[in-house]
């Protein structure tokens, strides 16, 4: 995990496409960050994805990040003919690349790829997912609606997210009037088109777009730490690592609401003491499945 001084001091990069919401950097730093995240969704979840996928023949990994999911279904699969990763930004060149012939990448952004680049041709996936859009994604109907689209019949899709709250254990939620920095961002979020409770309604996002045997699953993630527990990683990276997500994060999704510099140093640092370690404080994280029927 990097270090919190390196967090706050450096001044990260982002993508350059300018139609996409994507909040978040893509350094080097970011890239660590997303690796560790994904090793502790892992043993929280028990599983790198939880679709009922055998035999896929075409499998797509949307918002792919580094890649290391990309690779892990490209390794899982050895017999699908093509797993592709898409991302914003560029994925980094791993030398193990080498040893799957079925994996490559796509520089670029899926909503308007889709359709058009002959890879991400309609009803030409059997497999697609996706994890972590919450932060980037401003049409989510249309976006689930085009994840149908390039599905075969009878393919699935799989989606992960979070709902942007801090619940108590008995599902009270923190009161916003007195966490104002959390109750800015998610006015700041909406006023851009974010749903910042993606995690709970892409269910319906699914239906809504035509599939069917959907099920959501939902994870509790606690701030406080377990020994040994499955979520041990995951809350060592929500207590650890908020400076790596909200430092940067913040001022980024209340730029609508034309606050000052010392309002948005102040929400820092109540960031910084509203989640900090505490027992009976959660955070709820969604995993999402649903099937393209066979008659589509």
């Amino acid at each position: 995990m990097v270090e919190s001084k390196e967090l706050l001091t450096r001044t990260p990069t982002y993508h350059n496409d300018t139609d996409a919401a994507y909040l978040l950097p893509n350094d080097p730093i970011e890239q660590t960050r997303l690796e560790d995240q994904h090793n502790a969704l892992v043993a929280l979840l028990q599983h790198v994805f939880c679709a009922p996928v055998t035999s896929p023949t075409t499998v797509l990994d949307i918002g792919c990040g580094t890649g290391i999911v990309t690779r892990y279904l490209s390794s899982y699969f050895p017999a699908a003919k093509h797993v592709y990763g898409i991302d914003l930004s560029i994925v980094p060149a791993q030398p193990s690349d080498l040893s799957l012939p079925n994996l490559s990448f796509i520089h670029g952004n899926f909503r308007k790829l889709v359709g058009q680049d002959p890879r991400l041709s309609y009803g030409s996936v059997d497999f697609v997912f996706s994890r972590m859009l919450l932060s980037g994604m401003t049409d989510w109907s249309g976006y689930v609606k085009e994840i149908f689209n390039v599905l075969q019949p009878d393919g699935w899709a799989e989606m992960g997210d979070y709902v942007e709250d801090v619940f108590y254990t008995d599902k009270r939620i923190v009161p916003r009037e007195e966490w104002e920095w959390l109750r800015c961002i998610r006015e700041g979020g909406a006023l851009q088109g974010l749903d910042l409770d993606a995690g709970v309604h892409i269910s319906k996002y699914m239906e809504d777009a035509g599939f069917v045997d959907v099920q959501r699953w939902e994870f509790a993630i606690p701030y406080w730490r377990t020994p040994g527990a499955d979520s041990e990683a995951m809350t060592e990276h929500v207590v650890a690592d908020k400076w790596g997500l909200y430092w940067h994060m913040i001022p980024r999704l209340v730029e609508r609401l034309n606050l000052s510099v010392d309002t948005i140093e102040r929400f820092r640092r109540d960031m910084g003491r509203d989640l900090r370690e505490e027992r009976g404080k959660v955070q709820l994280f969604y995993v999402t499945i649903g099937r393209k029927p066979e008659a589509s």
